[in-house]
């Protein structure tokens, strides 16, 4: 394993990996993720890098503090100035984020999105993310499985409005758990905010006292409902399913906090993104739209191997 220092907010770290031609060392990848300090991301990039080296690129990555496109469209209008040959980003917002990468489009610059698209991706020359809508039934799944005959209301707390991966893995979750015969209870937004996640799962449970099971988009969201359930003495009774396999995420796995993290698989995301931008660059063929899977992972499946490789990280794997 090597380690690289990853993604720090505002930081912009510039890598210039292997041996080019003049040709390839002019290609300039700029990564821009959601949001800095997030171990996702920095496995996003992770992937990015081990593309941008075997295609002899360079990779600048610049993180915006807060998942919000106000603090990241800055930070993409600076790269913009810049000129590289490609912009990977994933887009804290479907529609704000259109104006400025079509200016990125309209100037040459190669645009693919990650993990996050937009509502017209028509700019982009690649978009590759999870299946998300599959990722959120294979969380109702789970949660239908670990409640067996149980019945009861189910919440779901999500990040905001217009974030794709985030809607579709609700509307995943909400097909299971309606198809299931759960009383859903429809989801409300915590706007990425641990407090307003504590806060939505302790006013649910004053008004839904059947509150049987929570599922969680987001790491934050998460987070909130386990201080909710452990302030309220419910962590027995009210099971989460959750989307975070960051290591904090997988504490609570280990403590019993949280019954199952559904893992994605952002270092594959970010390769797949790295390879798609060089391939538009150097004129091969590209994929218009990847879609990569997911894993679940619960207490006693941690040290599996199918598990551990996709656990959430800011070390790189050795290629």
């Amino acid at each position: 394993m090597k380690s690289n220092n990853l993604i720090l907010s505002s930081t912009t770290i510039a890598i210039a990996l292997g041996v080019a031609s003049m040709a390839s060392a002019e290609q300039r990848l700029a990564f821009i993720p959601g949001v800095g300090g997030d171990a996702y991301y920095g496995s996003v990039q992770c992937g990015i890098e081990a593309a941008a080296k075997a295609g002899g690129a360079t990779v600048e990555t610049q993180a915006p503090k807060s998942f919000d496109p106000a603090a990241q469209i800055p930070i993409l209008e600076t790269m913009i100035a810049k000129k590289p040959s490609a912009i990977i980003i994933a887009p804290t917002d479907s529609k704000a984020l259109f104006a400025p990468l079509k200016k990125a489009a309209d100037q040459g610059i190669k645009v693919v999105l990650v993990d996050t698209t937009l509502e017209d991706p028509s700019i982009a020359v690649s978009e590759v993310s999870s299946d998300n809508v599959e990722a959120g039934r294979v969380a109702g799944a789970e949660l239908i499985k670990l409640l067996g005959d149980k019945k009861g209301s189910v919440l779901t707390v999500n990040l905001s409005p217009g974030v794709t991966t985030t809607d579709d893995r609700e509307k995943g979750f909400a097909d299971a758990v309606k198809a299931a015969g759960q009383k859903y209870l429809e989801q409300q937004f915590s706007n990425n905010s641990v407090q307003k996640a504590d806060q939505i799962v302790s006013a649910s449970l004053l008004s839904n006292p059947d509150l049987v099971g929570i599922f969680s988009t987001a790491a934050f969201n998460t987070e909130g409902a386990v201080a909710a359930l452990r302030a309220a003495g419910k962590t027995k009774e009210v099971s989460i399913v959750g989307f975070n396999a960051n290591p904090p995420g997988i504490e609570q796995l280990k403590k019993g906090q949280v019954f199952a993290q559904v893992v994605l698989k952002p270092y594959d995301e970010g390769k797949s993104a790295g390879e798609q931008a060089l391939n538009a660059l150097n004129g091969k063929p590209v994929e218009k739209k990847i879609l990569t899977g997911s894993v679940v992972a619960t207490k006693d499946n941690l040290g599996s191997t199918e598990v551990a490789k996709y656990l959430y990280s800011f070390t790189c794997p050795a290629e």
